[in-house]
């Protein structure tokens, strides 16, 4: 009896495990699909993505490890919304079925958003460390371009300048990292 419950405590935690890790690995392409859905309403998509999680990990024995784990989770997400829509009892900006078709159309942009995310996130650790260092303040740290010019004893032209410059780098190389994911 003790090697059974052994045996079944060691699943459980395979499959905590793996949740968590497929979690992990589609999160962000679940929440942008939930943003989307939600119309980028922050707190809304925040409170229904929470939501998801518990349900998903509820659900996740009945997930077939052969499936698609973010189609899956963001169908789950799906309802979710709907569910939230209903227990605000909000004025509806879009009827059931306009979230429906908003829902189908969501995937593919959620799938390119989280792409383009990751593709983002590895061109910034290709920048020099002082172009780097720049985006850092200006969208990490929240600071005005007033606020890095005096940090950094430059204008604010030449900070403006600079960021133009970083901003047309990090596009090409994400237009880059896009166009070789096609091919």
């Amino acid at each position: 009896m003790l090697h059974c419950t052994r045996k079944t405590v060691i699943q459980e935690e395979r499959s905590q495990d793996e949740f968590v890790r497929l979690l992990a690995m589609h999160s962000s392409k679940v929440m942008s699909f939930i943003r989307i859905l939600t119309m980028n309403h922050q707190d809304d998509a925040e409170e229904i993505f929470q939501l998801t999680c518990v349900v998903l990990w509820q659900k996740f024995s009945q997930y077939d490890p052969t499936g698609n784990f973010a189609a899956w989770a963001c169908r789950i997400a799906h309802y979710e919304t709907l569910k939230h829509r209903e227990s605000k009892r909000r004025i509806k900006l879009l009827s059931d079925d306009a979230l429906e078709a908003l829902a189908e159309a969501a995937m593919p942009i959620s799938a390119e958003l989280s792409e383009r995310r990751t593709a983002l996130s590895e061109c910034l650790k290709k920048l020099p460390a002082s172009d780097h260092d720049l985006i850092r303040q200006k969208y990490f740290e929240g600071l005005s371009v007033g606020e890095i010019s005096n940090r950094l004893g430059r204008s604010t032209h030449a900070i403006y300048r600079e960021l133009s410059k970083v901003h047309g780098m990090l596009l090409r190389c994400v237009q880059r990292s896009a166009t070789e994911a096609l091919s």
